[in-house]
């Protein structure tokens, strides 16, 4: 009874294996199909980097680049452009505010200068000593940019001029009247192209004589 039981056991055994087996054999072919058609359907992946592309497609492909390269360019460009236009006008604003303060600080120095040389010019025209005024306008000519320098009395009359060309002519032929009848003193930025301080001299009373210095015009 135990032999028939050994054998039946592993006769049961034998027949458990062939099937599964069986079922190993029947199994792989599937898993080979199956294996098959995912490499068939991601076969054009692994050919991506050997494919030639047609013609127009190259030319579509190389017009992109063109495109996107002249499109970089001309951004480039107009950046560069906006910043050198706002650099030009940032130069400017600065240039008209060093302008202005320069302006600024001439004019209150020229007041001041011209504020002493009306006392001197007033002592000695009153005392009429023509030549002492004459030996002042003479230094002061001799400063930068200054051009000449002119006394003229409050009839028109031309009493002192550093130029001696002018000293035949009428004080109203060298500037006009509304120059010479100013009542304080007065930085005029363009008179016949020149810059010029006008500078009334005072009596007790009224105005008795004008000084003009003429400058040339200076550049920043």
């Amino acid at each position: 009874m135990d032999n028939l039981g050994f054998y039946f056991a592993t006769y049961h055994k034998e027949l458990s294996m062939t099937d599964q087996n069986k079922q190993n054999q029947n199994q792989q072919p599937k898993a080979d199909t199956l294996f098959s058609l995912l490499n068939a359907k991601f076969e054009w992946v692994n050919k991506i980097p050997t494919m030639q592309l047609p013609a127009k497609y190259v030319a579509v492909l190389m017009g992109l680049i063109v495109i996107a390269f002249a499109w970089k360019i001309i951004a480039v460009s107009k950046v560069e452009s906006d910043m050198a236009k706002k650099l030009e006008n940032e130069r400017l604003l600065i240039t008209q505010q060093a302008r202005e303060y320069a302006d600024k600080q001439y004019i209150k120095e020229e007041e001041r200068f011209g504020q002493v040389l009306s006392w001197a010019v007033r002592g000695e025209l009153i005392r009429n000593n023509i030549d002492q005024i004459d030996q002042y306008l003479s230094e002061i000519v001799k400063m930068r940019d200054t051009e000449r320098v002119v006394l003229i009395n409050d009839d028109g009359q031309l009493l002192v001029s550093t130029d001696k060309r002018l000293e035949e002519a009428n004080g109203t032929e060298i500037f006009p009247k509304e120059i010479l009848n100013l009542q304080k003193i007065t930085v005029k930025s363009d008179v016949d192209g020149k810059k010029v301080l006008v500078v009334p001299v005072m009596g007790l009373n009224k105005k008795i004589a004008t000084v003009v210095v003429s400058y040339k015009q200076t550049k920043l």
